[in-house]
């Protein structure tokens, strides 16, 4: 159990910290600056924290986007 929250706890860090470095970017390229930022950090940590590769992470996250823009 303590590892499940270490790794989620690192990803939650990382997901804020590429949220905060990318909002000095133009809005038209935050998403792909907050997604590749945080990719980028996930994997200096590859045995604790890789899943999937830069394709398929950045591919899945743009639909899942797209997904949310729809909705509202």
């Amino acid at each position: 159990v303590r590892g499940l929250v270490e790794r989620n706890t690192m990803r939650y860090y990382l997901a804020i910290d590429a949220y905060l470095g990318a909002l000095s970017s133009t809005p038209d390229k935050r998403l792909e600056q907050r997604l590749t930022t945080w990719f980028d950090a996930t994997e200096q940590y590859p045995r604790q924290l890789h899943e999937v590769d830069r394709q398929a992470y950045m591919q899945m996250k743009y639909k899942e986007y797209e997904r949310q823009q729809a909705a509202q």
